[in-house]
């Protein structure tokens, strides 16, 4: 037999099934321990370190009862300005200390001039309510003695909810996707995968939620009765009433925030009910959300930087619609605050 002849049989000799099965098998596998090695290695070397900002222990006043404010007078004392400000978890400022919320900073800011009247800004927002709890609440303030009523709204008010929440429903705050399956404890590569997908599909649900709760007739037609019941409760004893709309933390402030139809609409509500309101929306375009959020990536609830935006921008929007008394507006301002005196431009 010529050596030619032992290479055309060699040629023709065929591969085991088995290893036409195997070698690719084994060639996926390799590849796939390779990909964890490296992500492994990278994974390792990057990323932030982790951070806790949350106060730790929160105040509060010796006698309060409750985790809202400062202990007040029910009625009103004489000579004082009272604001009382209506709202859900986003007024009553979760995971932050109680007087960093919005109303204890405009509070803060109204009575910085001399010889003024004393004002009280009063925060009576209890977490996951909805404005048809926000009726009762209103009717409470009015009867305290309010002089301003400030309602603050988050989108999602319309929620009809048949109880009395008074706290967070900690199992749904949540940002980012939780993967339960162990085996993502130990594949950190297919769980970096699965948390992406997952969070895309999240976030996707997230804004349908808000479509979805407006343009059920139950819904919206609870939410516009409530608010004009509670419209109507403030006209009743001539106490002016004003809405801030806030906007949802999921999403940045961009051109791609996918709720300003949603807003457009709410305002179109409040017109119908001559409320003067302002949408604090456009306060934090172009902000990063871990700017905003006050656990980055776990809970969307506004932190201390955006209750102080939202802080200036209402206080703001007071004085523009004459509904302060003269005097209380802070009358000394500066443009610049980074030495002792106030720098000149």
């Amino acid at each position: 037999m010529t050596d030619s002849s032992k290479v055309k049989d060699s040629s023709n000799r065929k591969v085991p099934f088995f290893l036409l099965i195997l070698l690719p098998v084994i060639g996926i596998i390799v590849s796939l321990f390779a990909v964890e090695i490296v992500f492994r290695l990278l994974l390792s070397k990057g990323g932030p370190p982790k951070w806790d900002d949350r106060p730790k222990p929160y105040f509060i006043p010796e006698d309060a009862k409750t985790f809202q404010d400062y202990p007040y007078q029910a009625k009103k004392p004489e000579g004082v300005f009272r604001i009382a400000v209506i709202g859900d978890s986003f007024t009553f400022a979760p995971y932050m200390q109680f007087d960093d919320a919005f109303p204890k900073r405009i509070e803060r800011y109204l009575n910085l001039n001399h010889a003024q009247t004393k004002v009280e800004v009063i925060n009576y927002g209890v977490p996951r309510y909805s404005t048809s709890h926000e009726i009762k609440t209103t009717r409470q303030a009015l009867d305290e003695g309010a002089d301003l009523i400030i309602l603050q709204i988050t989108l999602n008010d319309p929620e009809i909810k048949l109880d009395w929440p008074t706290g967070l429903q900690l199992d749904t705050q949540s940002g980012e996707v939780k993967l339960a399956n162990p085996i993502y404890r130990y594949w950190k590569s297919l769980a970096y995968v699965r948390t992406r997908i997952e969070n895309t599909r999240s976030h996707r649900e997230y804004r349908d939620y808000f479509y979805r709760l407006f343009d059920k007739k139950e819904n919206w037609a609870s939410f516009s009765d409530s608010m004009r019941t509670l419209v109507n409760a403030c006209k009743q004893r001539n106490v002016p009433i004003f809405a801030a709309v806030f906007p949802l933390f999921g999403y940045p402030v961009d051109d791609q925030y996918p709720f300003f139809p949603i807003h457009q609409r709410v305002a179109g509500l409040l017109d119908s009910l001559q409320v003067l309101h302002t949408d604090l929306t456009e306060s934090y375009r172009n902000i990063p959300l871990d700017r905003l959020q006050v656990l980055p990536g776990v809970d969307r609830h506004p932190n201390e930087i955006a209750h102080r935006i939202a802080a200036e921008q209402i206080l703001a929007a007071l004085r523009d619609k004459n509904l302060l008394p003269a005097g209380i507006f802070p009358v000394k301002t500066v443009d610049l605050r980074v030495g002792l005196f106030a720098v000149k431009k």
